[in-house]
């Protein structure tokens, strides 16, 4: 391979590995979906595409152990999608253990140690496994598919030899394809090879003759010139778009031609239902092969020329007089109808590819324009000119819909990491020997992509602990009068600018009592002390804490959940548990929808700078000092339209310096535990903050979430109302060890 050979398969190699990713990623969500609709002929043929997508493109790249491999894998598809294969559990495991090892040669693509001579033992069983499975389908002997050539398959391969049609069967598209290369593709670091091997992944290559008129004598040749032609039979149900494909990095340095021998009518409908969007119906003929362009501009100028009053349809001067048949008109003009109605939907959206560091830095360069924008905005009032305060007025409204736009980018569903679990709970259900019905709600729920990869983790800890602890073994379930399958749900919803997800099984429950013991026998608890059974719940995300009675390859070590209530505070998130002891357990995670920048409402106690966030505040009382009093439990309680409200003193809390008025105001936000009120000395209005995070000094900082950086240069800690809330509801002496350790 020549160095500028490397350089180029460098430079695009990153961007192959993204796209195969994505690719094994839906085939196993497809392969999932599969297993309860067995018979669903789309989710097949999307799988079929996923699978050549990842070896046309390994073999563009010379990538020869994904191209070789995947080849089997796409047998095997193939032979489902003609319905010479049932979708049994069996099989689909087979293609799961596929998916994974075709998604480990991908990143073996960029590292060659992943490729252990383990896994090359497992990639010849699971060969021989496919083998096996589509001989039981065409029945020839396994060894014929083991050595059958995927770079240049023999045209005698029974998986790509012919296609079903209705008047018999009839023989797939043959492609003349005649190619030219320039002196200068060497140079341009490109290899013609790769694109023979590209061409012969889209089908079978029937015939190659090499084009030798270019070549030069011998004493006239010069080594970095390229003379290489061919002319390539080859024989597939491919369109020509994406034939033409295989060209598209070597369109400068090559003239080439594709030319289809003529087809009968079955595969001529089907060429122009495989057509990319295309306007005009003469255009669809030519793009599909059906007829020349010279053609069709002979039947246009006919219908031109015709009288008006008896103007002819294109439609039907395609069949009087140029030999179409009916029905291949007739699903021309029915792709052309789905077209149109595709636009009217605005069905064509464009998509770029940005890397996320790119996007992270704008983000935070961002945040530094807000920064400043706020100090331009302080100098603006502080000077009093008219003109200036409406300038700064105006960016900064401009710099909210930027700040919006932004931020907008970064939302992702969260369904795509509800839907990894699929394979998580398949499996390990399976190793467990429980039968789990899972069901996902909520999906299209959006949050901030950093915040996605952040808790995918604790996720994947809480969805096994549900299965490993919560849900019995079908026998146990059927003893105790429920179903034999369990159920488990993963759910999302928006919940007052935060979002809530939900893990929730009709398992066992928390064994409260159980919990407890192990507890005074680690020292957690005092002995004989019996905390809320809200602490109880708490106590398995405890470091080290475990109740199951052996260790296991999924649990028993105590290592884990701790880590899930560690990683959620770190994401300003907040646990809870509602247990049923015998029926279930659910657990609540609330999270934030960004990590970056949020609206706030600014206050200050003294000199001391408060952020809360804009979302939680209800509304704001005037209240004297001495209008906060205590009540029977030693709450701090204002009266708010008859009822009582509990309210956190701040500047009691962090010992902070009295202002010395007698009035002040409350502010009252809503928490998931209900309204409370936070008592300050001023308003100081709304502002865009920047969260940055608390150094490690302040990382234990009850009731402080993160700090901002005023336009002011001074620094404002921002409230966190969930964690606060529990100061509210009950008085500090009743707080349990656990909350004070926080």
């Amino acid at each position: 391979m020549s160095n500028s050979d490397a350089d180029f398969i460098a430079q695009a190699l990153p961007a192959f590995m993204s796209e195969a990713v994505e690719q094994t990623d839906a085939m196993e969500s497809l392969l999932l979906e599969l297993e309860d609709q067995p018979d669903n002929k789309n989710l097949l043929d999307a799988l079929f595409r996923c699978a050549h997508t990842v070896k046309g493109s390994a073999g563009m790249f010379g990538l020869s152990k994904v191209v070789e491999f995947t080849h089997h894998v796409e047998s095997l598809l193939d032979k489902m999608r003609d319905g010479k294969l049932q979708c049994t559990a069996d099989t689909n495991t087979l293609l799961l253990q596929s998916n994974d090892h075709i998604r480990l040669l991908v990143k073996a693509a960029s590292d060659d140690s992943l490729d252990t001579d383990d896994e090359q033992t497992l990639r010849a069983l699971l060969v021989q496994q496919l083998n096996r499975v589509v001989n039981s389908a065409v029945g020839i002997a396994p060894a014929a598919l083991a050595t059958s050539s995927v770079s240049a398959p023999p045209s005698s391969t029974p998986e790509r030899s012919a296609m079903p049609d209705l008047g018999g069967t009839v023989h797939e598209p043959v492609w003349r394809i005649q190619a030219q290369f320039g002196p200068e593709t060497f140079r341009n670091g490109m290899d013609p090879l790769a694109v023979l091997r590209y061409l012969a992944t889209l089908g079978t290559v029937l015939r190659v003759q090499a084009l030798c008129d270019s070549i030069p004598v011998l004493t006239d040749l010069i080594p970095e010139d390229c003379h290489i032609g061919f002319v390539l039979e080859l024989q597939s149900t491919a369109a020509e778009a994406e034939l033409r494909e295989a060209f598209s990095f070597v369109e400068d340095d090559c003239q080439y031609s594709l030319e289809m021998l003529p087809p009968t009518a079955s595969q001529m409908v089907q060429a122009i239902e495989n057509l990319p969007d295309t306007p005009r119906l003469g255009d669809l003929m030519v793009t599909a092969g059906v007829l020349a362009p010279e053609k069709v501009a002979q039947l246009l100028h006919a219908q031109s020329t015709s009288e008006e009053s008896h103007k002819p349809k294109l439609g039907e001067l395609l069949t009087s007089q140029a030999g179409i048949p009916a029905p291949v008109v007739t699903a021309a003009l029915g792709k052309q109808q789905k077209m149109r109605e595709a636009s009217a939907a605005g069905g064509d959206e464009r998509y770029i590819r940005v890397q996320a560091d790119k996007l992270d830095a704008v983000i935070n360069l961002l945040g530094e324009l807000v920064i400043a924008s706020a100090g331009a905005t302080l100098m603006a009032r502080t000077t009093k000119q008219v003109a200036l305060l409406e300038a700064n007025l105006q960016m900064g409204n401009l710099i909210e819909e930027i700040r919006n736009g932004t931020l907008a980018l970064r939302m992702v569903p969260i369904g795509e990491t509800f839907s990894r679990f699929k394979r998580v709970v398949r499996d390990t259900a399976a190793q467990l020997g429980k039968e789990v019905v899972f069901d996902i709600y909520g999906g299209d729920s959006e949050l901030d992509k950093s915040m996605v990869e952040k808790i995918a983790d604790p996720l994947m800890h809480l969805v096994r602990n549900a299965l490993d602890h919560g849900l019995e073994t079908p026998h146990d379930r059927v003893a105790a009068g429920k179903s034999a399958e369990g159920h488990l749900v993963l759910r999302a919803r928006h919940e007052t600018g935060a979002i809530l997800i939900q893990i929730q099984d009709d398992g066992r429950g928390i064994n409260r009592d159980k919990v407890l013991q192990r507890a005074w026998d680690r020292g957690l608890v005092e002995q004989g002390v019996v905390p809320p059974d809200d602490d109880i719940n708490m106590l398995i995300f405890e470091p080290g804490f475990s109740t199951a009675e052996q260790v296991t390859d999924l649990s028993g070590r105590g290592v884990g959940m701790d880590v899930v209530r560690r990683n959620i505070e770190a994401l300003r998130g907040s646990l809870k548990l509602v247990n049923t002891p015998g029926k279930g357990l659910r657990v609540d995670i609330r999270l934030p929808l960004t990590l970056a920048i949020i609206d706030g409402f600014l206050v200050a106690i003294g000199k001391s700078k408060f952020v809360l966030p804009l979302e939680s505040v209800v509304e704001v009382i005037e209240a004297k000092s001495n209008q906060v009093h205590q009540d029977d439990a030693d709450r701090h309680c204002v009266e708010l339209r008859g009822a009582v409200l509990p309210v956190v003193r701040l500047r009691a809390l962090y010992s902070l310096e009295a202002s010395g008025s007698t009035r002040s105001s409350v502010v009252v936000v809503q928490s998931p535990k209900g309204k409370y009120g936070i008592e300050v000395d001023t308003l100081l209005g709304q502002n865009q903050i920047v969260i940055k995070p608390l150094g490690r000094l302040f990382k234990t900082l009850r009731g402080i979430s993160g700090s901002s950086v005023l336009g002011s240069g001074e620094v404002a800690l921002i409230v966190d109302v969930v964690g606060l809330a529990d100061l509210a509801m009950q008085p500090p002496k009743q707080l349990s060890p656990a909350e004070h350790g926080r």
